[in-house]
């Protein structure tokens, strides 16, 4: 037994670095720094920032051009200055001549002083929630053109498509993450668990015997208090390897669902999740899992596909799709079953739209659109 116990703690200990491992494949930040680059070399700007919204603060974490460090790593509350602004209202703002700016609180001048600014302009970057800013700024007179906004604002577009393909790699790495753990709390509860619940009724076999001298007795109570708590530790054990959050767990669902299609109808099949995983409620996460498989299912019996990709996407709302290039079926074909009316009927309950169309170079997509889900707030890896 504690050969097992042993064995199922290391594969527990090398979740953690497995998952940081894959997650760090995607170097966003200097994907960013590459983009800070270019809003100098290409809109004209003097220097250049990105700051990353980190709880309460929008923290200055890349940089083209400064002169001086104050600006460097520097926290600025949500609200205050330009980017303060900018992450807290989630529009653009323009400044002309950043001292004389009523339009922006002036905690920061000393700073900004140092590099001898002179206009600034600064975008949000995100979709569900500003995930950071973009910063250009000009030194001396020298005014912030209209071509170079705009410019800032395609770079922040980039900047926002960075952000949400390093979510959705850290989203399949924690999915991977939960797949495991769950996966070690089942071992342990069929096997560790077992042996457990096997040496108990022992224990209180051999005390049911008549004849037991009192301090074998004794010992046996003793014993039998040992494996209850132990019982009970590895009950809670268990709790906590089994569960995660419901964004994780959906996304760990939807990828055990194409990776046993994969397995039992031998079709190569991809699951890319774009951005952070959606905040539902368990009835939503259950509903599009459904999707998931209910689109996988047609795939299997009437497509005739050679690959399949499932997407999950938070945008306006939450999307799920899953496409296929194989003959391309439509439901008014009567190439589907009696499930996806029913399924459709459902989303429709909850505010969405479920859609099968065929796609004009071969193959089709079933895709469902659901309501945005409650506002959330995200961070960058």
């Amino acid at each position: 037994m504690d050969d097992e116990v042993l064995e199922l703690l290391a594969a527990l200990d090398a979740l953690e670095g497995a998952r940081d491992a894959r997650v760090n494949l995607l170097d966003t930040r200097a994907v960013l720094r590459v983009l800070a680059g270019r809003i100098r070399t290409e809109f004209g700007f003097d220097f250049s920032l990105i700051g990353l919204v980190e709880g309460r603060d929008l923290v200055l974490r890349l940089w083209s051009g400064t002169r001086d460090s104050r600006l460097h790593d520097l926290p600025v509350p949500l609200g205050l200055g330009v980017g303060g602004r900018v992450a807290a209202a989630g529009s653009p703002v323009v400044v002309r001549d950043y001292y004389r700016s009523d339009r922006i609180t002036h905690d920061f001048d000393a700073h900004v002083r140092a590099e001898g600014l002179g206009g600034v302009a600064a975008v949000p970057v995100g979709v569900n929630g500003v995930r950071g800013v973009l910063y250009g700024a000009v030194r001396g007179q020298a005014g912030v053109g209209d071509d170079a906004v705009a410019g800032l604002a395609r770079l922040a577009r980039l900047a926002g498509a960075a952000v949400d393909v390093a979510d959705g790699a850290a989203a399949l790495a924690d999915a991977a993450a939960a797949g495991e753990r769950r996966r070690l709390a089942a071992s342990l509860h069929d096997g560790v668990g077992a042996m457990l619940f096997g040496v108990g009724s022992s224990v209180r076999r051999l005390r049911g015997r008549a004849g037991l001298a009192p301090v074998v007795d004794d010992e046996l109570e003793r014993i039998e208090r040992q494996l209850a708590r132990a019982g009970a530790a590895l009950r809670e054990s268990i709790h906590r390897l089994g569960s995660a959050r419901e964004p994780v767990r959906l996304t760990a669902d939807i990828a055990e669902s194409v990776r046993a299609f994969t397995a039992r109808s031998g079709v190569a099949a991809d699951f890319v999740p774009v951005g952070a995983p959606p905040e539902l409620d368990p009835a939503r996460a259950a509903l599009v899992l459904r999707v998931v498989d209910e689109g996988l299912l047609n795939v299997e019996k009437h497509a005739r596909a050679r690959s399949v990709v499932v997407t999950l996407a938070v945008a306006d709302g939450v999307a799920v799709a899953v496409l296929d290039d194989g003959v391309g079926v439509e439901e008014t074909a009567g190439g589907t079953g009696a499930g996806l009316p029913a399924l459709r009927r459902e989303v429709a309950r909850a505010g969405g739209a479920l859609t099968l169309r065929r796609v004009e170079d071969g193959g089709s997509v079933l895709r469902c659109e659901l309501p945005p889900p409650a506002a959330t707030c995200g961070t960058l890896p």
